[in-house]
């Protein structure tokens, strides 16, 4: 069924897109340029072909927008900006060529994503490498990036978390053997992800 194109206005928001309306009610935004692509007018009778690509062309700036505003306030990688469109309801293909576009861009860079996130986990809540790189995984980074980012922690540093946290945890073993508080200290470092030698090292140092 044809309906027909009653009005189109400039955009007070966007001026490079235009408001249209379909039998007197606001139907789409899009791209000025869209407008003239389509050979779009007032008065013209369009068919439910024409009306899909308008449709998608308006779902694709909505979305677009709306992750340029998220990313603002934060820093997303490309798994999480995905769920967070699709969170809001836009189609699969809208956010992949929205996901392509950003990336193109550089707004989104799973690489200096993760980088941040590195850098804020070991200020505030400290993890071994291998703690780290599985969160990373699990928040949708690849494998390979998030193995190239901790190869940029150095050895050294990570020694003085360890060696920062191991001070705090021991204090609640003074009443235990020492055989049994380093076994206990063994396995808490472990679980945040520090390596075996450099646990001993740690443990020798404060057991």
């Amino acid at each position: 069924m044809k309906q027909k194109i009653t009005d189109i206005q400039p955009h007070n928001k966007f001026p490079s897109h235009r408001q249209l309306f379909l039998d007197k009610k606001p139907f789409v935004v899009i791209p000025a340029n869209l407008v003239e692509n389509l050979g779009l007018r007032v008065g013209l009778k369009i068919e439910a072909e024409t009306i899909e690509k308008l449709i998608a062309a308006d779902e694709a700036m909505r979305a677009k927008n709306y992750a340029l505003n998220i990313l603002r306030e934060d820093i997303y990688s490309k798994s999480q900006m995905t769920q967070q469109l699709e969170r809001e309801g836009f189609r699969e293909r809208t956010i992949k060529t929205i996901i392509a576009e950003l990336i193109q861009s550089g707004h989104i860079r799973d690489r200096l994503y993760a980088e941040k996130w590195v850098q804020r986990r070991l200020k505030s809540n400290p993890r071994g490498r291998a703690v780290l790189k599985q969160e990373l995984i699990d928040k949708g980074v690849d494998p390979q990036t998030a193995e190239q980012v901790l190869a940029e922690v150095k050895a050294e540093d990570e020694k003085k978390l360890a060696l920062h946290i191991a001070q705090k945890q021991s204090k609640k073993y003074k009443n235990l053997s020492t055989q049994v508080a380093k076994r206990r200290l063994h396995g808490f470092l472990a679980r945040r992800g520090f390596e075996s030698e450099t646990i001993l090292q740690v443990i020798e140092k404060v057991l």
